[in-house]
């Protein structure tokens, strides 16, 4: 028995366990997660209800009903079948899943091996998404894929916010006039789309200088993995929390 190989294992399992429950506030927006390059990475905005990538399905990432994967590394996307299959086990409604369109036949695949082998109905709507194409995740907010460069497909995603705001010629009118207007088929609102958050997952630095990315490079937050080649103690002191 290889005491001190599990020993180490557990060791990282803990320490994985600690990370996700650290809990920064940007922006406005909690996040939560990890990323620990080759063994795993997600990173989960519970106020939007979604994380980004599974690595390997932490316990929290398992309460979001949407799920967006950058790409299929194990270190990504191992967990998938575990975060399905725990919230069946759960008995929450089956999670949205997002996937580039390239990958979305293999992991059907996938899901369907684990049916065999599980027996159970792993629940769940997957949505394959091109580079530009995008998904409402509810009427005032949505998803879009954005092209990143990585050795294997990749992309990223930004989400955008969608607002009603009521036209500059109606504002101080009373209630039930607006409301008259309306009925009467007048368009009293525009449309405000905001990026709120974007996430590259593995990436070169090319996607900066693609003209196709700069509502990535504008959102709020923009969640990127960066190799360090010299970590000095302050910088590795900030990266406690992951």
């Amino acid at each position: 028995m290889e005491t001190g190989t599990e020993d180490s294992e557990q060791a990282k399992d803990k320490e994985s366990s600690n990370k996700t429950k650290c809990v920064m506030n940007i922006q406005g927006y909690p996040v939560k997660g990890l990323s620990i390059a080759g063994h795993e990475t997600c990173i989960i905005f519970p106020s939007l209800n979604i994380a980004f990538d599974i690595g390997r399905c932490p316990h929290q990432a398992i309460q979001q009903d949407f799920l967006c994967i950058s790409h299929a590394h194990m270190d990504h996307i191992g967990g998938l079948p575990m975060y399905v299959a725990t919230r069946g086990l759960y008995r929450m409604k089956p999670p949205t899943i997002i996937v580039p369109t390239c990958i979305k036949a293999d992991v059907e695949q996938l899901f369907e091996v684990h049916r065999r082998m599980d027996q159970s109905e792993l629940k769940h709507n997957l949505i394959g998404l091109d580079v530009g194409e995008e998904f409402y995740l509810r009427k005032d907010l949505k998803v879009r894929a954005f092209q990143t460069y990585h050795v294997i497909p990749s992309q990223g995603y930004v989400v955008y916010s969608v607002k009603q705001k009521l036209k500059q010629e109606y504002i101080g009118l009373p209630g039930n006039e607006i409301k008259n207007l309306k009925l009467s088929g007048v368009e009293i609102t525009y449309t405000v789309i905001v990026p709120e958050i974007a996430f590259t997952g593995d990436t070169m630095s090319d996607f900066i200088v693609d003209q196709n990315n700069i509502d990535a490079l504008r959102s709020r937050i923009l969640v990127m993995e960066v190799v360090l080649l010299k970590i000095v103690g302050s910088i590795c002191h900030g990266l406690h929390c992951g």
